[in-house]
């Protein structure tokens, strides 16, 4: 059954132009909701509550943590109205949610909500699997670490969800167009297949744009979330990813490496991967970062027998350089860090050092560094957007490639290797 998806309006001057029923004849379902305030008593925030329901809200979020003979009071006098029971925690997850949702389940109500904030993507999983084995519980997580969770409402079976009308009134709250447009809300339902991006930070993406759109055009019952992973997160998370179904992830920064201890089979010698897929309980590791760029390069002619330079030395560019000299390149590597630079040049069979002259230069690294370009040179990033370093090789009349291009090819590859 599809979730209820409700959207938050944060205006209190509303109630005083309620009209004399909100009942389920209203065009759109109401849920009255009357929140504790240190500047409102707690007897005259009960008294409110009881007016508001004579006038028959479909719906009513009731502190489940309220006096006991005032629920009891409130779920007896008003049969019209679903309640939802709820518990909230600002601060944390709590690491057992047991006891929290028996002492709600005492009362007879139409779900119970449990709300935290996920300090982690951890917690977050937590919240997910814990709806998914309590029918009749939303598990609503709170917070930035917890927004994919938002998302995955109608695949653990949460009765309720929230979004946003536009701006989001907390943080990690999603806007209701979001919810519907890119992460199609409607159509995801327990069967749906779970893919997402793990790294930190992961906020500007843009992988659930491509992946979600890729989904759709296939018809495909899937759905692709950002997670903000943190390295010393990964020993637990994996263990829960598979636990709730994940069946593939795209890894980024600064997780390309950090991820092999956790893989079981793949191109584990790259020693960086950008891919997993997870299959009958094992997952396999795959770094589609070469192929991506190199696709894009070849693009404007072969690098067979041309002249190479990387900049970096990190997951990424290791990748590339693998690839590049799989099709015939020649490889120089420059780094920060001459002693690994030194270490890639050796693994792939290049060389640690700048050339007088090269025919094509990429920069692997996370900012834009400062190089005398030559002029007729094939230039790339690859970063997802147009740097510095590309609008000043740009300006040396070089020919440029945006990093967008090589993120289209390796999620391509990506899509293939999880279809």
């Amino acid at each position: 059954m599809m979730p209820m998806l409700f959207a938050s309006i944060s205006r209190p001057e509303l109630l005083d132009h309620l009209p004399d029923s909100i009942d389920a004849r209203a065009s759109r379902p109401v849920l009255l909701t009357l929140r504790r305030s240190p500047c409102f008593a707690e007897e005259a925030r009960e008294a409110l509550l009881e007016r508001l329901l004579e006038l028959h809200p479909p719906f009513c979020d009731l502190e489940a943590d309220s006096r006991a003979s005032f629920l009891e009071n409130m779920l007896q006098k008003h049969p019209r109205t679903k309640f939802i029971l709820s518990y909230h925690n600002f601060e944390e997850t709590p690491g057992d949610l047991e006891p929290i949702y028996r002492a709600m389940a005492r009362y007879p109500a139409y779900s119970y909500k449990i709300a935290a904030k996920a300090l982690s993507a951890n917690d977050a999983l937590r919240m997910l699997l814990f709806a998914r084995k309590h029918p009749g519980v939303s598990a609503i997580c709170m917070g930035e670490r917890g927004e994919f969770a938002r998302v995955l409402g109608p695949v653990v079976g949460n009765p309720i969800d929230y979004a946003c009308l536009e701006e989001p009134l907390a943080p990690g709250q999603l806007s209701v167009r979001e919810l519907v447009e890119m992460y199609r809300y409607r159509t995801l339902n327990p069967q749906t297949a779970l893919y997402g991006l793990i790294g930190d930070p992961v906020a500007h993406s843009r992988s659930p744009q491509y992946h979600n759109e890729v989904f759709r055009r296939l018809g495909r019952n899937a759905v692709y979330v950002k997670m903000a992973v943190r390295s010393e997160e990964l020993s637990e998370f994996f263990p829960l990813a598979k636990e709730l179904g994940v069946r593939g992830l795209s890894v980024t920064m600064p997780l390309k490496e950090k991820v092999l201890p956790f893989v079981d089979r793949g191109d584990l010698k790259l020693g960086a991967i950008n891919t997993l897929v997870f299959k009958q309980g094992e997952i396999t590791g795959v770094n589609t970062d070469g192929q991506g760029a190199l696709d894009a390069l070849e693009k404007r002619g072969a690098v067979r027998g041309k002249t190479v330079v990387l900049l970096g030395a990190g997951g990424a560019a290791r990748a590339i350089a693998l690839e590049a000299k799989r099709r015939g390149a020649l490889l120089f590597i420059v780094n920060r860090t001459r002693e690994k630079g030194e270490a890639l040049a050796r693994a792939v069979g290049g060389v640690c050092d700048f050339p007088s002259r090269y025919d094509i230069l990429i920069n692997c690294t996370p900012v834009s560094p400062s190089v005398a370009f030559q002029p007729s040179t094939l230039v790339m990033d690859i970063i997802n957007r147009e740097t510095q370093f590309l609008l000043e090789a740009k300006s040396a009349g070089c020919q440029t490639v945006l990093g967008e291009e090589m993120f289209i090819n390796q999620a391509a590859a990506q899509a293939h290797l999880w279809h």
